[in-house]
């Protein structure tokens, strides 16, 4: 799992400012399988801290019938917060760490993924590279809808 901030048109909607990467808009923080799909999305305005976009995301994971039993982080998920969501949800929150001893980019095992994700969804899917819905919830049919359209292509594959 992870998140992503992303900016915002001119259209009216909840948003904010990420002060970390200096983006006024939105934040999708999205869940992926291991294959890199989408098991859920949760959008919020790009104030909200990633680790407080966790319990609502494995909420609606729940509700979505996913059965999670770990889920891999990136190392700012830490903290009081991860470790509530992960209790109340029976879930193994691993935080992925680099290896002190490279010198060169590595990628994570596993983890990756999720950055393969955000790639594909903002490369193949131009309307994802800025958020151009006035609510929250349209924003996630987006992500959602660009998710299908990459499961539908994965499964009408010629062998």
């Amino acid at each position: 799992m992870d998140a992503q901030s992303v900016a915002c048109g001119p259209q009216k909607g909840e948003r904010g400012v990420d002060g970390n990467k200096k983006v006024r808009g939105i934040k999708r923080h999205l869940l992926t399988c291991s294959f890199g799909l989408v098991l859920a999305v949760f959008v919020s305005a790009a104030n909200l801290h990633d680790t407080h976009g966790l319990e609502p995301l494995l909420e609606r994971a729940a509700e979505a019938g996913w059965d999670l039993r770990r889920v891999k982080v990136d190392a700012i998920y830490t903290g009081a917060t991860v470790r509530a969501a992960g209790e109340r949800y029976g879930i193994d929150v691993q935080v992925s760490v680099r290896d002190p001893a490279a010198r060169s980019f590595a990628p994570l095992p596993v983890r990756w993924r999720i950055e393969a994700t955000f790639g594909t969804l903002t490369n193949r899917y131009r309307r994802l590279t800025r958020n151009l819905e006035q609510s929250g919830g349209a924003a996630e049919n987006v992500v959602e809808v660009a998710n299908l359209r990459r499961v539908l292509r994965i499964l009408t594959r010629s062998a």
